[in-house]
């Protein structure tokens, strides 16, 4: 039995007879220094804003802002039409015309 085991392993041990040293391509060591000297630089990082996550949110935050004041002035002037009516009308019925029309666009 050691004597088979022992077999076993001359018969790997011979296998490795024929094998040669594995060559590299030219300037591998070069670039694989380089590489990796590449890789202890400090990384430039682009500015916060200029991210796409923080870009997309801005714009987001930017329309939702535009939008809401869009809709604020529409119902300012939608409130001050009512205002200018209400103020005519009271002036038609007591026949105060001129008077509360110069008032109100001063």
């Amino acid at each position: 039995m050691n004597t088979q085991n022992n077999r076993k392993v001359e018969d790997i041990l011979n296998s490795l007879d024929g094998m040669k040293r594995a060559s590299t391509p030219a300037y591998f060591y070069t670039r694989l220094k380089a590489r990796m000297e590449k890789g202890l630089e400090p990384a430039v990082s682009k500015p916060w804003f200029l991210r796409p996550a923080y870009a997309l949110a801005a714009l987001v935050l930017v329309i939702l802002i535009n939008a809401a004041v869009i809709f604020q002035g529409q119902d300012a002037v939608e409130n001050n039409n009512t205002e200018t009516d209400t103020y005519q009308s009271i002036a038609a019925e007591y026949n105060l015309n001129e008077t509360i029309t110069e008032e109100v666009y001063k």
